[in-house]
């Protein structure tokens, strides 16, 4: 199951990432993006999961004011 996002991108971002559509490095933008994303989620994972519990801990200690 796929989901629909829109992404806005700054000029400079969106033309690098049609030179590499245009380049034949990916089929077109969505996949792109979707990989792009795919790839930061990966490489970032440990440090978003520390993220996500340091905030748990915060509620847990303090309540959801």
């Amino acid at each position: 199951m796929s989901k629909v996002t829109t992404v806005n991108l700054p000029p400079r971002l969106a033309e690098q990432v049609e030179a590499y559509v245009r380049a034949g490095w990916f089929p077109d933008v969505n996949a792109l993006i979707t990989e792009a994303l795919r790839q930061y989620l990966e490489s970032h994972r440990m440090e978003l999961m520390e993220q996500f519990v340091l905030k748990d801990v915060e509620w847990g200690l303090r309540g959801n004011d």
